[in-house]
């Protein structure tokens, strides 16, 4: 991804000039970094984003924020004006080394012009040790650059490769033993799974382990995990049971795995119904004691860390699991029963779309609406799930799914609000746009979402300061990229438009569902109040 610019006019060339390398334009930096990061999510390879100096590269942050916490592989490289002429009033001059240090696996700034062997070699294996590092997370590369920028002939260095062997890591024998004494007395097991790509392996030794010594496994739309015995929507199980329910659904061993997890009312349950034992199971080296409640940091893939505690765990049945299962399939069927017949509003709107999906696509949804009503639906397995949740904010979730939709054959649809699209407007400047992206924007003229959480409707501001209403008309977006749009403000013509908008011809096309601001936060609190009803 290249960022148009002066200062980095020698990677231009030089990238732009290697047959070895396909090079995209987006002029927009966040717009850039965030389609390279989109690039990566397919086959999770790196792909670098190239700016030039100055306030160009910090426009890349927002994107290095969410591949960070996301461990995705994106290279940052930023061009830079030689260090002598830092902080001495020339332009695009700014601190640029280690500029993204908080938010970066590895930074580093290269030798320029290197006259020697010695500095040769440190540009070499610092470039090197960069791109290893990316199996961890995001990278930058700070390349100065004195002038001329054009017109220069670049000596032909030969290049050096580092290669690294990374064994899977696994458990001691006596470690397994001591974890699994812990899982064969605990009579209430919980498995959560955050965002994470799918993973059949996994699928399969927890399906067989469940069989085994039976447990709960909490999921979302954003893990991909589809085994039996799954509860997929978290929110409508717990925010409908009583506190005596509550109480009997505390687990008394809690193993976590994947990344974020959207459901802020799990995370309230377990802080308050803390269990007695809780295991994040994770690669990564930091740890996350999201629950207050952190017992063992075990460093292991989650796929190899079941097998071993497969052949520790002793046979047992559990009334537990099975009248949990119970419950969540009732509120199933409420779920079911109340969403057939909600009033047009964006959970109506969200009825229709799933329904349409195409099976073997990919759904992105954008933050924060949007993927909040998409906890509450069940899904087609087959459907690939991905939002930008490692920092969780508005920006670049379309540019994100347009990166992923450029590496991809299969129908990638983005379902965003009417904010976080004109946000990242930008996202559809890009000069190879992909022909099998659909977004579908939920337009209730505002930042829905502070109708829904408690409090900021209390404030005297509120409509203007965070809700933030407006009358901005979606279609002049996709007028000026030359986007096929068309906007539906009811549920007949909805289904209707549906039918035929996934369509593999026609390129790039925008539908905005126009959804009533005050109705669509009732219907959702009508639909809590008609579950928790139904269970009294």
């Amino acid at each position: 991804m290249i960022a148009p610019g002066s200062r980095n006019a020698p990677l231009i060339i030089t990238f732009t000039n290697d047959s070895d390398y396909r090079c995209i334009s987006v002029p927009d930096e966040r717009v850039a970094a965030f389609t390279a990061m989109g690039l990566t999510l397919e086959k999770r390879e790196p792909v670098a984003v190239i700016c030039s100096s100055g306030s160009a590269a910090v426009n890349f942050y927002p994107a290095v924020v969410e591949a960070f916490y996301q461990k995705l592989p994106l290279v940052v490289i930023t061009a830079d004006r030689p260090i002598e002429l830092i902080d001495q009033g020339i332009g695009q001059a700014i601190r640029q080394p280690n500029v993204f240090t908080t938010h970066i696996v590895k930074d580093f700034d290269l030798i320029r012009e290197p006259a020697d062997e010695l500095a040769k070699n440190f540009n070499q294996r610092s470039i090197n040790e960069a791109l290893l590092a990316t199996k961890h997370g995001p990278v930058h590369i700070n390349v100065p650059f004195d002038e001329p920028l054009y017109g220069t002939t670049e000596e032909q260095v030969e290049a050096q490769y580092i290669d690294e062997t990374l064994g899977n890591r696994t458990l001691s024998n006596t470690k397994v033993e001591q974890l699994s004494s812990i899982w064969n007395e605990a009579p209430k097991i919980w498995v959560l799974a955050g965002q994470m790509l799918p993973d059949s392996e996994l699928e399969e030794i927890l399906t067989s382990l469940n069989q085994k010594s039976p447990f709960l496994i909490f999921s979302e739309s954003l893990s991909n995990l589809h085994c039996a015995c799954n509860i997929h929507s978290i929110d409508r199980l717990i925010n409908t049971i009583s506190e005596e329910e509550k109480e009997a659904l505390c687990p008394d061993l809690l193993i976590s795995i994947g990344g974020e997890v959207v459901s802020k009312m799990v995370k309230k349950f377990l802080r308050t119904f803390k269990p007695k034992h809780h295991w994040y199971v994770n690669e990564a080296t930091e740890f996350q004691d999201t629950y207050g409640a952190l017992t063992d940091h075990v460093q292991v893939h989650p796929a190899l860390f079941f097998k071993d505690l497969m052949g520790f765990t002793k046979p047992k049945s559990s009334d537990y699991r099975d009248d949990f299962l119970a419950k969540d399939q009732k509120r199933m069927a409420k779920h079911a029963e109340f969403v057939n017949k909600a009033q047009f509003s964006d959970m109506a709107a969200f009825r229709e779309i799933l329904k349409h999906l195409p099976k073997d696509s990919i759904l992105h949804c954008a933050n924060s609406t949007s993927i909040r009503y998409s906890q509450l639906f069940d899904h087609e397995e087959s459907i690939l799930h991905y939002a930008n949740r490692g920092t969780s904010g508005i920006d670049g979730c379309t540019s994100t799914a347009i990166g992923h939709a450029i590496t991809t054959d299969k129908m990638v649809t983005l379902i965003t609000g009417d904010v976080a699209f004109l946000y990242d407007s930008n996202a559809f400047w890009n000069d190879e746009l992909p022909d099998n992206l659909r977004v579908i924007v939920l337009n209730n003229n505002g930042g829905n979402i502070f109708r829904i959480i408690e409090g900021p409707d209390k404030n005297e501001d509120f409509e203007r300061f965070q809700e933030t209403i407006h009358n901005v008309k979606l279609q002049g977006v996709a007028t000026t990229f030359g986007l096929s749009f068309t906007s539906v403000s009811d549920e007949g013509k909805l289904q209707q438009v549906l039918s035929s908008f996934f369509a593999p011809e026609g390129g790039i096309k925008v539908l905005e569902i126009q959804t009533p601001r005050i109705e669509s936060p009732e219907v959702l609190k009508n639909y809590w109040a008609f579950l928790r009803n139904g269970f009294k």
